[in-house]
């Protein structure tokens, strides 16, 4: 070989090694051991390195006895996660140097070390009594939740109502305290003799629902976006019955557009329960048009009311229900032709046939049968007549 030739072999080659040995210095060695919170060796865990400037990542297993070790970190400054499953389960270290040095950066993670020494804590001593001090509030709470439950399901309206007073002076910044006090107050009115009884009752039960609805709002505005999405649709599940129980409250007390208005939000907040929204407004619809006396106005809320019946069912399509209200209120637009015979608006009679269809012994079967074959059509189901309860004979 040329001597030339041999020379500047030997000299790259040199420079070759040169080149890995400076590269190899650059790298850091990293080894430690992580104690979990019940003081065993944490094994399976991976401990994860996040360069701070680069966002380059170096994960790490520890071993049997939670150690884990590395000869290949670049230095500077780290963000370190402790990843189980998947998920980061304890807060992180951040600005974790990494030197270069013959003896290695060695960490020692020791969460139950962490654990005692915070639990010595000014700070979280106190914030540990507080933590008891809201426990037993939320349980107290809760037991007059259960005690007002008690108290309406046996018609103890004003029981009921002392009840959740009571639970209000403790806490009054949980909507689903207000919601309650609004049923309380909601069913004394409807339990009420007199009209001029019930009426304080009903704009009671109106103001609670308004603050009920006033605190989820808040808790929903306030709700992270990258929070827990069940949590969230419960939420929306709520407003959904709180604007539903505002409209019967609404309804109530004589305010039908006010009421109409809140069961549209209810179906907007709470879709799976939409199809009761809706045919809560074609109720009160169907409500308004008995009271009016004006017979175009009469009219317009009888179609009105369809139109919610309808929505109603395109929500719950076999909402036997829905189809029955419908069907009654398309009898008040029959007419009657030149020889006298009565004849069904569009729909009626298909209204009455689906209602059997669907409940062939429900409690109106015997009327929407009675119904078609007034009209002088036929029963198009298998609608068969409830049977008689023979009485039992006395010995």
């Amino acid at each position: 070989m040329n001597r030339k030739l041999i020379t500047i072999f030997a000299i790259s080659t040199v420079l070759l090694i040169s080149a890995v040995a400076g590269w190899s210095q650059m790298l850091a060695r990293v080894h430690g051991k992580v104690i979990g919170t019940d003081g065993a060796p944490m094994a399976g865990l991976t401990v994860q390195f996040v360069n701070s400037e680069t966002g380059q990542k170096s994960d790490l297993k520890t071993d049997n006895k939670g150690e884990f070790a590395s000869i290949a970190i670049p230095p500077g400054k780290y963000m370190v996660n402790f990843v189980q499953d998947g998920k980061i389960f304890h807060p992180s270290y951040k600005d974790i140097p990494v030197r270069l040095s013959e003896q290695g950066n060695e960490f020692a993670f020791d969460f139950q070390k962490e654990v005692q020494e915070a639990q010595k804590s000014p700070k979280n001593v106190q914030q540990a009594k507080e933590r008891l001090q809201e426990t037993a509030k939320v349980n107290t709470l809760n037991q007059k939740l259960k005690d007002a439950k008690v108290a309406e399901d046996a018609g103890k309206w004003t029981d009921a109502i002392q009840i959740i007073d009571d639970a209000l002076a403790l806490d009054s910044t949980r909507d689903v305290i207000w919601a309650v006090m609004g049923d309380a107050e909601l069913g004394a009115g409807g339990a009420a003799t007199s009209k001029e009884e019930g009426a304080p009752h009903f704009l009671k039960a109106i103001d609670a629902y308004k603050k009920a609805l006033e605190l989820l709002d808040k808790a929903i505005a306030a709700a992270p976006p990258t929070g827990d999405k069940k949590v969230l649709g419960d939420m929306k599940i709520s407003e959904g019955k709180y604007h539903n129980n505002l409209g019967q409250a609404y309804a109530k007390s004589g305010s039908s557009t006010e009421a109409l208005n809140e069961y549209t939000s209810a179906a907007q907040q709470d879709v799976p329960n939409a199809h009761m929204y809706f045919f809560n407004a074609g109720a009160t619809l169907t409500n308004m048009a008995t009271r009016e006396t004006n017979g175009a106005n009469k009219e317009k809320e009888i179609s009105q009311a369809n139109e919610a019946f309808d929505k109603a069912i395109a929500a719950k399509p076999d909402y036997a229900e829905a189809y029955y209200q419908k069907g009654i209120n398309l009898t008040s637009k029959a007419t009657i032709d030149k020889s006298g015979k009565m004849v069904p608006a569009p729909g009626t009679v298909e209204a009455f046939n689906k209602y059997l269809e669907l409940e062939p012994e429900g409690k109106h079967a015997e009327e929407a049968k009675g119904l078609i074959e007034g009209f002088g059509e036929t029963v198009q189901t298998s609608y068969k007549k409830a049977k008689a309860t023979t009485p039992s004979k006395s010995k």
